[in-house]
């Protein structure tokens, strides 16, 4: 028998101060059971930075082919889709080009991921058509460290981003690091 996935609740106030966004968000995740907390953190953080892009959790590792978060228009159309964690090269080029109305972003904590995605982009034959579509961004990792160590299935978290910096409190703990965000090649 397969294991479930677990709920994950996140409490989220929100301070986006370069974009003047000001919201309450309620996130509530399925965290599979190969999923790292690490990961998990991840598309949370990236569910916070992207909210203007009205993101909101996809199906990530129940499906390998799907995103980790996506948004979709009042059509139905996607608009923005969010790979977190390591992703290959040959599933970018898929998503970039079976996308072409849609954003696509690229969050990473791991310099050793970035790496390995630009040697893989190199050997595709003809690259990804449309990379400028792509924006990578980079999340601290000892921040994503920190969060993923909390693991507790229901969080509150006061999250400000400032000048490509998070302050993130959680419970009177306040965690910071940088984020960063730079387009593909």
């Amino acid at each position: 028998m397969a294991l479930a996935s677990v709920r994950y609740e996140y409490k989220i106030a929100l301070s986006h101060v370069d974009e003047g966004v000001e919201r309450e968000l309620t996130i509530i995740a399925a965290r599979h059971p190969s999923e790292t907390a690490s990961h998990l953190t991840l598309r949370v953080v990236a569910a916070c930075v992207l909210t203007k892009h009205g993101v909101e959790m996809g199906p990530g590792l129940s499906d390998g082919e799907a995103s980790d978060l996506e948004a979709h228009d009042a059509t139905g159309a996607l608009t923005c889709w969010v790979e977190c964690g390591a992703v290959d090269a040959q599933k970018l080029r898929r998503i970039v080009q079976g996308n072409p109305g849609a954003e696509v972003h690229v969050v990473l904590s791991d310099e050793r991921r970035r790496r390995e995605l630009e040697a893989g982009i190199a050997t595709l034959p003809h690259g990804i058509k449309d990379a400028h579509r792509v924006l990578l961004w980079n999340v601290d990792d000892g921040l994503v460290n920190a969060l993923s160590a909390l693991d507790d299935r229901r969080q509150k978290w006061t999250f400000t981003l400032v000048d490509g910096h998070a302050y993130i409190d959680v419970d009177g703990v306040t965690l910071e690091g940088e984020i960063t965000s730079a387009p593909l090649g």
